[in-house]
């Protein structure tokens, strides 16, 4: 079977009668012989085998199937080999409102001693956590999950 690379051309019934590229071989082709036409197509496509039923006319049942492997596939599927079936990490969820509540209680003179150099930081810091949703992933609040642990 031919796989054809051809340059883009608006009108696709000129393709027909240039040169092509054979994706499989890299020949450079010619000819009608090469194309298919699209009711060809069409009627391959409904005489085509069944693969997940077993018959050919009328109600088919489906065909039992009996693994026999594993086999990993796409992008990242030859690093799965390499990777740890258990993780060494355990995943851990902080509790916002006891972080909330600290980071809202905490003394300038506190927030010098876990790292937080200004009290416009701390100012600030206090502002972000009032609102409801604040991020946890900052260099100050890792300062403060620090201290907490």
């Amino acid at each position: 079977m031919i796989k054809t690379v051809v340059p883009y051309n608006k009108n696709p019934q000129v393709a027909i009668e240039q040169e092509f590229i054979d994706y499989s071989t890299g020949d450079i082709l010619k000819g009608r012989q090469y194309w298919k036409p699209l009711s060809d197509v069409f009627l391959d496509y409904i005489d085509h085998p069944e693969a997940k039923f077993e018959g050919d006319i009328g109600v088919l049942q489906r065909r039992h199937l009996t693994p026999t492997g594993c086999m990993y596939i796409g992008k990242e599927a030859n690093k799965v080999e390499m990777q740890e079936l258990e993780s060494n990490t355990i995943e851990t969820y902080p509790d916002i409102e006891k972080i909330r509540e600290y980071v809202l209680n905490i003394t300038p003179a506190e927030a010098r001693k876990i790292g937080i150099k200004y009290r416009s930081t701390l100012k600030k810091l206090k502002e972000r956590v009032q609102e409801e949703d604040f991020n946890l992933n900052t260099k100050e609040m890792r300062k403060v999950l620090e201290s907490l642990a």
